[in-house]
């Protein structure tokens, strides 16, 4: 085994802003609140990496010039894209989950701020006539996910929703406020449902019971904050700045999604190895707004699932032919620890050893794809960080910097911080040691 843990590393403090210029190799302790400004913190999503970052980047590489464009290809819940508008830039985002789309796409659009503290005050009044809802979940097990006065209540929010253009029109900044607020809807969910609130995993425990929040109080609460930072965000950034998000996998024809628009800067933080299984993680708000997307039961989420990079749910079928020593990546030492894991982990070391192998082929079509997008000496900044698999430790970093560098690109520097806020991080349960590190890996376009 080569499990190891990680030794204690020297920090180097700072306090909210990054320094323009880091030393190679040098691990940044982050003291900061300023996490969650701006429309941010509109909604929970695992493994969220920090604003600090692609705004760091935006100063060291685009500083002043207005006219340019942000690529984020693994967009999530769009960190990348919020700071890129904020600072005036265009920003462009790809992502295969749906929701995370949506989520994006609601923190980086500028609203009509009457129109939504008209709509927003005709659904409050509607709420609380407490009329009953229309909108039933597809899914056969629902109370064991909510209680009674939960679904209640929620399926009562979402018939108000549903019925917004009616009501309004099918305006675009109806729609948009539509949108707004059925992410305001979804951000309430896991709290109001019986599932624990932190854990990666969307389950219930009937060893600590949960109390969950009560749904009308909440989502009124939430809705406030909703209005204010949307109408504070749409105030202070231009309605010449666009921003776009594609629904799709990074792993291919990258170029034909982003249909000709140079690129300046790339920024994002891939998936990581076999860690968050995001369809999973987001299941009881799938339940909800799921059938937006086609994805309101778990058959059909499993159906989605299977195109995510880093996705661990394979069929026995897909990897009966594969062997770390008949299909190699040919990385030296990448291939070594693909066989450790395949020889040592008896019980399912053959089905890791094939997640690993196929997560870091998908990252190599998706550098090819990226090398096609970006012109010579165009920065990508990435933040990844290392893992374990079946207790092997991989340097994912400098995996990715390899495959990286054999297709099209060099890398500039490599420094790392200090994870802090844990919220659905990876529960590694001591296997391996904490890791507490996220790298940024900063490459240029050859």
């Amino acid at each position: 085994m080569t499990s190891k843990m990680i030794e204690t590393p020297e920090y180097k403090f700072i306090k909210d802003t990054i320094p323009t210029e880091i030393e190679q190799d040098t691990i940044l302790n982050i003291v900061t609140r300023d996490v969650n400004t701006y429309t941010h913190g509109f909604h929970k999503y695992p493994a969220k990496f920090i604003p600090h970052i692609p705004k760091w980047a935006i100063t060291k590489y685009l500083n002043g010039n207005k006219n340019k464009f942000v690529f984020d290809p693994f967009c999530g819940s769009g960190t990348t894209l919020v700071e890129s508008v904020l600072a005036g830039y265009n920003a462009i985002g790809v992502d295969i989950d749906p929701l995370s789309a949506m989520i994006s796409k609601v923190k980086t659009t500028r609203i009509d701020e009457s129109e939504l503290k008209n709509i927003s005050s005709w659904l409050v009044k509607e709420i609380k006539a407490k009329r009953k809802g229309t909108f039933k979940p597809d899914c056969e097990t629902i109370e064991h996910w909510f209680t009674n006065d939960a679904i209640k209540k929620l399926s009562a929010i979402r018939s108000l929703i549903n019925q917004i253009p009616k009501k309004f029109g099918d305006s675009k900044k109806v729609k948009d406020i539509q949108d707004l607020l059925l992410i305001c809807f979804s951000s309430i969910i896991r709290r109001v449902s019986n599932a624990d609130n932190e854990s990666q995993k969307t389950y219930v425990s009937h060893t600590k019971v949960k109390e969950p929040d009560e749904v009308n109080s909440l989502f009124f609460s939430q809705l406030d904050l909703f209005v204010e930072r949307a109408t504070k965000f749409s105030e202070i950034t231009s309605a010449k700045v666009k921003s776009k998000i594609v629904i799709s996998s990074s792993a291919t024809s990258l170029e034909k999604k982003l249909n000709g628009q140079q690129i300046d800067l790339a920024i994002t933080s891939p998936p990581y190895i076999k860690a968050i299984d995001y369809i999973y993680n987001q299941m009881v708000e799938l339940f909800w707004i799921g059938d937006l997307f086609a994805m309101q039961t778990q058959t059909k989420q499993n159906e989605k699932k299977i195109k995510y990079i880093g996705n661990k749910q394979i069929s026995k079928i897909e990897f009966s032919n594969y062997t770390p020593y008949n299909t190699i990546l040919s990385i030296d030492k990448l291939d070594e620890k693909l066989q450790e894991v395949y020889d040592t982990d008896k019980k399912n070391g053959h089905k890791h050893s094939y997640v690993t192998f196929k997560y870091f082929a998908e990252m190599e079509k998706h550098f090819a794809e990226m090398a096609k997008c970006l012109s010579n000496k165009t920065h990508y900044v990435m933040v990844v960080g290392d893992s374990n698999v079946s207790e092997v430790f991989f340097d994912t970093a400098e995996f990715l910097i390899d495959i990286a560098e054999r297709n099209g690109f060099m890398i500039t520097n490599k420094w790392g911080y200090k994870i802090k806020n844990r919220f659905m991080r990876f529960d590694r349960k001591g296997r391996g040691g904490i890791i507490e590190i996220d790298w940024v890996l900063d490459f240029e376009r050859k």
